[in-house]
């Protein structure tokens, strides 16, 4: 029986899209005159504006002429020792807490190394687990017998 209703997957308009609502606004405001951004840029190029006035303008119209660079990620090379083991996983998240500390990390990259660890400790104790649940019930098996 196939699916009705709900929500699908590639259903409805595409994530940052405009509506036709949106564009609407945007080609009346285009089409009628100034729009807020060319407003603010007419401000800051008027030198008989006030000095105060001029910054302002120039610093809320920055972020739609210049938008901020995506940051860089980088490659991390640091000695970690194997997470195998929960002794071998307090010791890596302690050695990121020292290089994050002494500055050789910066808080994000220390906060995502962290999470690979928290990955590495979560399968290794959900192995755990399933061995323990396989055991108990092989244990009751036998006593059923």
């Amino acid at each position: 029986m196939s699916k009705t209703g709900g929500a699908r997957p590639g259903a409805g308009r595409p994530k940052g899209s405009l509506s036709t609502r949106h564009v609407e606004l945007l080609a009346g405001a285009v089409s009628e005159g100034v729009t807020p951004v060319e407003y603010m840029l007419s401000i800051m190029r008027n030198e008989n504006e006030d000095e105060k006035r001029r910054a302002w303008a120039a610093e809320k119209a920055a972020p739609f002429i210049h938008p901020r660079p995506a940051p860089i990620a980088r490659v991390i090379e640091i000695d970690l020792p194997s997470t195998d083991t929960v002794e071998g996983i307090k010791a890596a998240l302690g050695l990121i807490v020292m290089a994050a500390a002494e500055g050789r990390l910066a808080p994000s990259e220390a906060q995502s190394l962290s999470a690979l660890i928290e990955a590495q400790r979560k399968a290794i104790e959900t192995g755990e687990l399933l061995e323990r649940i396989e055991r108990l019930e092989a244990q009751g098996d036998g006593r059923a017998a």
